[in-house]
C-alpha cells in the first residue's frame, strides 16, 4: 500500500488532520518569506529580494540547500 492508498483508507478524522497538516506545510511562501529563506542561505538582502521578486509568479513551498 502506498501513501495515497493509506490516506484514502484512513478514518475520516485521520484524513482530515493529515490533509490539514499537508495543506499547512505546502502553502506557497510569500515574497517576504521567500526573501528570508534566501537570506538564511547566505544571499545578501538585495539579492534575496531580487530573487524573491523574480519568482513571484511561481508557487514555491520550500528553499532547501543541496547537500554534498
Amino acid at each position: 500500500m502506498d501513501a495515497l492508498q493509506a490516506l484514502q483508507s484512513a478514518p475520516l478524522d485521520v484524513r482530515t488532520a493529515a490533509l490539514a497538516l499537508l495543506d499547512e506545510v505546502s502553502a506557497p511562501l510569500t515574497r517576504r518569506q521567500l526573501a528570508a529563506a534566501f537570506r538564511s542561505q547566505g544571499f545578501r538582502p538585495i539579492e534575496a529580494r531580487r530573487l524573491a521578486r523574480s519568482l513571484r509568479r511561481q508557487d514555491i513551498i520550500a528553499v532547501v540547500p543541496r547537500t554534498l
